[in-house]
């Protein structure tokens, strides 16, 4: 009886290391006898919560493009190629002198503006990965949309500042997330229809033509697909959807009304999908809120209040501005004109309406300040806010593309160009940190400027300008200015996991912990096109939407 036992237990035995054998072999996954890495190839990737573990080099780039359906190595190397190729001098470049006499700096300068991107991207990646916005003195995130939206809005950023290994993990996360389909994450959260635009839309856009990825243009299509639900009956779309219901409202503080900005921010991004994919289903859309728009009669041609009854029959208030909620749907005038390489007379036409009506019921000098005023109910008020500081970069382009096709148009436009964005330059002067209130008031007789909104968003508007200026001048000035204004960002905003705003200008202590998106997709970028030669996104070739995501023109395109 016990040898019967004892034979069935090496029975046993034997047959149990034979299996185990075998599952070992299965697992080892059929690793060739020459293959020189002896680990085995099934453990050569093991994903744990979607990130895979890697040795200490944390990516590595041969496994990843194994997963990838295009070339990430020639994609960067043709971004490091049409860096290599001048722009050639024109009206939109003047700094190729310029910026040869002074390379090292400006290498220097840009060098150190990438590490600042470093910084927040890292940080990002460490303590947000995955949700919109990185709160870094929480070590926490800020969720508005629910989409990853600081890695959306940073793709072109990554690409432009040749950040690879970054750029592939955005792109890991870009394909793995669901915009038109039933994602349950997303129920929670109406997103503004104008953010989405600008932020998601034009950053899905602008990475495609940069890189050719049609991983890009398929999210472009999903997230248009989305804002089709906002259009009903009336003319303007809701001002936000939820992209999990497909179901559009209006936000319970606006009372059922909607601004101009909202709604005369999609013409860009809705015809640059169009004309992508041959579906003119967008374009539609853009064309019917330009005729309501263009169609209103106001005392100020041109102009249009910024509060807006969403069936197009008026307004909800007499405020014009071009700050808050006005300022992009004047913005966009110009660039779609741009876009159509001058051959759309609409858009020239609409914008010298407005432009000539800005200057002429908007623009102020105070005792050698030169501002933009708002008008409510035809009373002025010296207020501007920073929003406001892209316009003078917009005049300097009208210049700068000769809209108005006049020479000395072109000259007094660049002369108030300058003197309004000196003026924003010195909303920054004027505060102990060195850093720009959110809004000002201007003292009509002295000139002084007080803080309005003491705080400090991070935004980009004066900076952008700085580089438009700087591109279509070769003024170093614009350079030395920009500097100045980074160098007080890195002193105030930059912390241990990121960069912040700041709640008041007047004390520095006081942050916001909040780092926005739009202070990778616009501030860095502006700052690091600033310090870059003049075939690193060239004007003559593209139009930045309001999110600075690039748009290629259309250069061979024709009037319809």
């Amino acid at each position: 009886m016990i040898k019967n036992v004892l034979f069935l237990y090496k029975v046993c035995t034997v047959f149990f290391f034979i299996i185990v054998s075998l599952c070992i072999l299965k697992f080892d996954g059929g690793k060739h006898y020459n293959d020189p890495d002896p680990t085995p190839i099934n453990w050569r990737n093991i994903v744990y919560n979607n990130k895979t573990i890697e040795n200490e080099n944390n990516i590595k780039e041969e496994k990843i493009k194994l997963k990838l359906s295009i070339d990430i190595d020639s994609i960067f190397e043709n971004i490091k190629n049409e860096k290599q190729k001048q722009d050639v001098d024109g009206p939109l470049n003047r700094i190729n002198y310029v910026y040869r006499k002074n390379e090292r700096i400006n290498i220097e300068r840009a060098e150190k503006v990438k590490d600042a991107m470093k910084h927040a991207w890292d940080n990002y990646v460490k303590y947000a990965w995955g949700q919109d916005e990185l709160r870094p003195m929480a070590s926490s995130y800020h969720n508005w949309f629910g989409l990853g939206l600081t890695i959306i809005d940073s793709l072109d950023t990554l690409l432009i500042m040749e950040m690879k290994d970054e750029f592939i993990q955005a792109r890991e996360w870009v394909e793995s997330i669901n915009i038109d389909q039933d994602n349950v994450k997303l129920k929670d959260y109406d997103i503004s229809v104008f953010e989405a635009n600008i932020r998601l839309l034009g950053g899905f856009l602008s990475t495609y033509h940069l890189t050719n990825d049609s991983l890009f243009l398929d999210k472009a299509i999903e997230t248009g697909n989305v804002f089709l639900n906002a259009f009903e009956d009336d003319p303007f779309p809701k001002q936000v959807l939820n992209f999990f219901t497909k179901k559009g409202k209006y936000n319970y503080w606006s009372q059922g009304c909607t601004s101009l900005a909202e709604v005369g921010t999609l013409f860009l991004e809705f015809y640059d999908l169009s004309e992508t994919t041959g579906n003119p289903i967008w374009k539609e859309k853009a064309d019917i809120i330009l005729d309501t728009l263009t169609g209103f009669q106001t005392k100020m041609t041109g102009l249009i209040p910024t509060g807006l009854i969403p069936d197009g029959t008026g307004f909800c208030d007499q405020r014009i501005s071009v700050g808050s909620s006005g300022d992009s749907y004047y913005e966009y005038l110009l660039k779609m004109w741009i876009y159509y390489d001058g051959k759309q007379d609409k858009f020239k036409q609409y914008y010298m309406q407005a432009s000539d009506s800005i200057l002429r019921f908007l623009y102020k000098r105070s005792n050698g300040n030169t501002y933009f005023v708002e008008n409510i109910k035809g009373k002025t008020i010296d207020t501007q806010e920073h929003l406001a500081c892209f316009a003078s970069g917009m005049i300097a382009l009208g210049a700068g593309t000769n809209i108005a096709n006049d020479k000395n148009s072109n000259q007094l436009y660049m002369k108030l160009a300058h003197s309004l964005v000196k003026t924003c330059v010195d909303t920054y002067y004027s505060t102990p940190s060195g850093l720009a209130p959110d809004s000002v008031d201007f003292d009509p007789v002295t000139g002084e400027i007080k803080p309005n909104n003491p705080s400090f968003f991070l935004r980009p508007e004066t900076i952008e300008s700085l580089f438009i200026l700087y591109r279509l001048t070769g003024n170093t000035i614009y350079q030395e200015w920009g500097w100045t204004i980074f160098e007080s960002i890195n002193q105030h905003c930059r912390v241990d996991r990121g960069f912040v705003g700041l709640r008041n200008t007047s004390t520095p202590e006081l942050k916001d912990d909040l780092q926005q998106s739009f202070f990778m997709a616009e501030t860095l970028k502006y700052l690091y096109l600033l310090y870059s030669d003049s075939n690193v996104i060239p004007l003559s070739q593209y139009v930045f939407n309001t999110e600075a995501h690039p748009i290629p023109i259309r250069k061979a395109h024709t009037s319809r």
